[in-house]
């Protein structure tokens, strides 16, 4: 049976409003990336005995609305695509050992959702954004600037983009779904976005993840509609079809879907309003809970991210909630 354990806890003095995992060195090992309340983005390393360090920092930003990861630029590096609550999308590099702001774009209005994939199948990735007013665009990295590559109205706002990797595809579709209760597939072309899916989810569906749970090299997804209802879809003959559905016991705030873990079909990673994290497992197309671990007493809000911060080729589990950051292991009995 798997269970999960803290090894490590770091305070803040301030609210913790993102975290990510980032191997920048490209030794095998994920460095915890968090942004703050207080216009802070800082890079950490973790230690083989769970001691945790500040390598870089950068200061004096607004506060975050959105986030997305990739190597925009194309210097083989991830790039941190951070849209404020100043209604600009910044560009952060992290050269030499240094986090930087490489370039900024107006966006008129608040951004509620960013994600970096490939659309276009070359060396660099791409940027998606979604605003309150309904835009949907697309960016390409040209020279020192991101350039508009696409621009779609939307009928409703979205808070929640991933990409949708399929088999045979050398690009990314995305993926994201609306309080109208649906769930889309986009893909850009010909200086358009095409919408090319639509299922019918129901609910307010706020937040999506994306991942390969089956190694089959389709993404599977999980949307979370009226904040509890977790719902499972798979690519079957090329189009979308659903698998499974459970309620949680509390709000999800924040979710990963991938195979982390040899221990099962894949798995889905939430956290909970209450601070709560629960490893679902997928089995003969079913969602069944494997473990669950609740990490602080008070919370209204929490983040997650997966990857292997120790560098022994197992994913831990990091998780925000408030001002406090938890390396978590999983363990198998």
């Amino acid at each position: 049976m798997t269970k999960l354990e803290v090894i490590s806890k770091v305070s803040f003095k301030e609210v913790i409003t993102s975290v990510e995992l980032v191997d920048f060195s490209c030794d095998g090992r994920a460095n915890p990336v968090v942004s703050t309340l207080n216009g802070d983005m800082i890079v950490y390393e973790i230690e083989t005995d769970g001691e945790v360090n500040e390598i870089s920092r950068v200061g004096g930003l607004p506060p975050l609305a959105a986030l997305g990861i990739g190597d925009v630029i194309g210097n083989g590096t991830p790039d941190f695509l951070i849209g404020g609550l100043d209604n600009i999308l910044r560009v952060l590099v992290h050269m030499d050992g240094e986090l930087s702001v490489k370039a900024t774009t107006p966006l008129g209005s608040l951004p509620t959702a960013v994600v970096v994939l490939n659309v276009l199948s070359d060396d660099r990735s791409e940027v998606v954004v979604a605003t309150t007013d309904g835009h949907l665009r697309c960016y390409g990295w040209y020279d020192v600037a991101l350039d508009k590559l696409a621009d779609k109205m939307l009928e409703h706002p979205i808070f929640s983009i991933q990409p949708l990797h399929s088999k045979g595809l050398p690009y990314s579709r995305f993926v994201f779904g609306d309080d109208s209760g649906h769930l889309f597939v986009y893909q850009y072309a010909d200086d358009r976005l095409h919408e090319r899916a639509k299922v019918r989810v129901g609910g307010d569906v706020s937040l999506v993840a994306s991942g390969d749970m089956t190694k089959d090299g389709n993404s599977e997804v999980v949307a979370v509609s009226n904040g509890q209802h977790l719902h499972l879809f798979g690519i079957v003959k090329g189009a979308m079809e659903k698998h499974d559905s459970i309620k949680a016991p509390k709000p999800v705030t924040s979710i990963r879907i991938g195979n982390f873990w040899e221990n099962g079909n894949g798995q889905i990673v939430s956290s909970h309003s209450n601070s709560t994290i629960t490893v679902l497992g997928f089995v003969g197309k079913r969602i069944v809970e494997d473990t669950s671990l609740k990490t602080s007493r008070k919370s209204t809000e929490s983040h997650i991210a997966v990857g292997d911060v120790d560098g022994d080729s197992r994913p831990e589990l990091v998780q925000a909630v408030g001002t406090d950051l938890y390396v978590i292991d999983v363990l198998d009995d």
